[in-house]
């Protein structure tokens, strides 16, 4: 068995990278600076990994998974790239203990997933992993071990307080996540002008103060 570690060093790397980006630049130097396929391939193969078989959602629906069939049960590769890097967003915000906006930026992620309306139940629940994969990426609790040529990909718990993040982080994290909510409640709007509907009410501002663990 070894660790696989020079390719997920590489990976979250450019993750890091592009995302800083994605942060502070506007969407030409963004399109220049993406993250490439082969890392958004390797994150992708690392959350199928992780995707659970069966899967039980708080409601009691329970969703199956057929593990031999990886390419009906993800999603296409500019989706799963956009799922990266709102997931960078939510995992800076985890990081420097800012669980509102966190929580404020997977709720709007999911709302215009399942707006799509092209998703299957077992797709949503892989966006749902992949999100959650790259937390623990970015967070640096995500270990890979290849044992016999087949990865095993395992997420360490992420402790809250280990990272000492400034006003300013915290500024520029609040910033990238109120406009993913932006982006979302403009989406929404235009599906309910087209469907001839009222615009769903906006959703809330991220609170100033997060809350505690």
């Amino acid at each position: 068995m070894r660790m696989a570690s020079t390719t997920l060093k590489r990976t979250i790397a450019g993750v890091f990278a592009c995302a800083a980006l994605a942060a502070s630049a506007g969407a030409e130097a963004q399109s220049q600076g993406k993250l490439s396929d082969k890392s958004v391939n390797t994150l992708m193969e690392y959350a199928w990994q992780i995707l659970p078989s069966k899967f039980t959602t708080p409601d009691g629906k329970v969703i199956e998974v057929d593990k031999s069939k990886r390419d009906g049960n993800i999603v296409p590769m500019e989706n799963g790239r956009d799922i990266i890097r709102i997931g960078y967003s939510s995992a800076q915000a985890q990081v420097c203990e800012l669980w509102e906006d966190q929580q404020s930026n997977y709720d709007a992620l999911m709302r215009r997933e399942v707006r799509k309306k092209k998703w299957t139940d077992q797709q949503l629940l892989y966006i749902t992993t992949l999100h959650r994969m790259t937390i623990h990426a970015i967070a640096g609790k995500l270990k890979v071990e290849e044992k016999e040529g087949e990865l095993k990909v395992i997420l360490e718990p992420i402790k809250p307080g280990e990272v000492k993040c400034s006003d300013e982080q915290k500024g520029k994290i609040r910033e990238a996540i109120q406009a993913n909510v932006a982006q979302d409640a403009a989406a929404a709007k235009e599906a309910a002008a087209a469907e001839g509907k009222a615009p769903p009410p906006a959703a809330a501002t991220p609170a100033t103060a997060p809350k505690k663990k």
